[in-house]
């Protein structure tokens, strides 16, 4: 699987989520308003996505009806939690960054991903650099864990 950036806009970026040629699902994110759109499929569903809590160390995603469904804590160890599960991430610093997700150990993931995105800066200086990697971290683990469902992921390449 990979993450690629599909177009660019004021404030606005979209990626898509690619599984061996095949478009899984597509992010619209508005860095101004905090706003996501996903796609995938027949479904389209709305997101808030921002950082909170009294540093703004972490990012939280809420459907549209303002209930938190997911966040990423990276104070300690790099997690996102979804409900009543965590989920363990890293991020490797090769020629192609990597985004691994896992359970308990790295050797065994749960989805390996590729980030290929584009290396522009943030039009809007509010938002933090990590803000796009850690969005696509939410809707992946989402997707993965909600959207599809355990038993439906991808085989990985």
């Amino acid at each position: 699987m990979k993450w690629e950036t599909v177009t660019s806009g004021i404030g606005q970026k979209v990626y898509a989520l690619w599984d061996n040629g095949h478009k899984l699902l597509t992010l619209a994110f508005n860095s101004s308003s905090n706003f996501a759109r996903i796609e995938y499929g027949e479904e389209k569903r709305a997101f808030i996505i921002r950082y909170e809590g009294l540093f703004k160390n972490k990012m939280v995603m809420r459907n549209e009806y303002g209930i938190r469904i997911g966040q990423i804590s990276a104070e300690r160890e790099n997690m996102i939690a979804l409900n009543d599960e965590k989920i363990f991430y890293t991020i490797t610093n090769d020629k192609e960054p990597r985004l691994i997700l896992y359970k308990e150990s790295i050797d065994d993931p749960l989805a390996v991903c590729l980030l290929k995105l584009d290396n522009e800066k943030s039009i809007l200086p509010s938002v933090r650099p990590s803000a796009i990697t850690h969005s696509l971290l939410l809707t992946l683990s989402w997707y993965l864990f909600r959207a599809v469902g355990k038993e439906k992921i991808p085989e990985l390449a």
